[in-house]
């Protein structure tokens, strides 16, 4: 088993993942700001209170680990909202991460969490490829695309993992504008799976050939944005011809897997499983 330094590990994606790694035999270590509630972590997994801007903190996080899972970022919307504090912890973060990796403990893998979002909106009505080129469309995706660039040359042992919209299986209120046309083709994929993905890439057999790797639902998830509003609105008794979309495509689409399944082996649950889920959490609250 390994040793594994996760970033952002008091987060909401981090708290599963060292959950998850914890349960497979493998000892955690969770790197968060002080200022983060690190409350029910549990067994398994030693809390490390520390920033990313500093050096002291990070040679002193990586020390002895094996691989090294980096979420820690600023997402959307603050992101795009803070600017500067967006690019100070996701690019300048990385940097400072990778590079303390290089000095102290250059033979642990990295495995970076990024995002579809580097490809920008669809332009092609192809499956996008991970050898498409940049087009970030907003700031948080311009800070991915920048970070994937110092991962990818800093000759660590590294996994780049493009992680599409992330579908959780409990109600949430619907957005004020659907993030994608009605007609858009999207591929989200199921948190769990998402949180799999990530786990696997700790101990996968990696080539030049899969180091970057789409992660997205697989061929059950490839639907058109008004099928998921429909869905979403059947569960809620809501009228599908009330939904908002944004004016613009978000950015989503459907994905090349590439072998990124069959290295990672993460598509676990398929769309109608977070339906079904995603309905028995709605009745659950309507039985309350």
């Amino acid at each position: 088993m390994a040793t594994v330094l996760v970033t952002g590990g008091a987060g909401s994606m981090g708290r599963l993942v060292c959950s998850r790694l914890a349960a497979e035999g493998h000892a955690i270590r969770a790197f968060d700001l002080a200022t983060a509630n690190f409350d029910g972590l549990g067994d398994g997994i030693s809390v490390l209170p520390g920033d990313l801007t500093s050096k002291t903190d990070l040679k002193s996080a990586i020390e002895e680990v094996d691989v090294v899972v980096h979420l820690a970022a600023i997402l959307p919307p603050a992101a795009d909202e803070q600017v500067e504090l967006a690019r100070l912890v996701n690019v300048h973060g990385t940097k400072m991460l990778v590079e303390s990796m290089k000095s102290n403990n250059a033979n642990a893998r990295l495995v970076f969490s990024s995002s579809v979002s580097v490809y920008g909106a669809p332009t092609v009505d192809t499956d996008v490829t991970t050898s498409l080129d940049y087009d970030p469309d907003d700031n948080y995706a311009v800070t991915k695309a920048d970070s994937e660039q110092i991962v990818v040359n800093s000759g660590l042992d590294y996994c780049v993992l493009r992680i599409s919209g992330v579908a959780i299986p409990v109600f949430q209120e619907p957005p004020a504008a659907w993030p994608f046309l009605p007609n858009q083709k999207i591929e989200f994929i199921h948190r769990d799976d998402a949180v799999s993905a990530i786990t696997s890439a700790v101990t996968a057999e990696l080539t030049a050939e899969n180091r970057i790797i789409n992660v997205s639902g697989g061929l059950t998830w490839r639907i058109k944005g008004s099928q998921y509003v429909a869905d979403y609105f059947e569960m809620i008794d809501v009228d599908p011809a009330d939904a908002i979309y944004q004016s613009t495509a978000g950015h989503f689409a459907w994905y090349s897997d590439e072998g990124g399944n069959n290295t990672l082996k993460y598509q676990n649950n398929s769309y109608p499983d977070y339906l079904a889920q995603l309905q028995g959490d709605i009745d659950h609250l309507m039985a309350e």
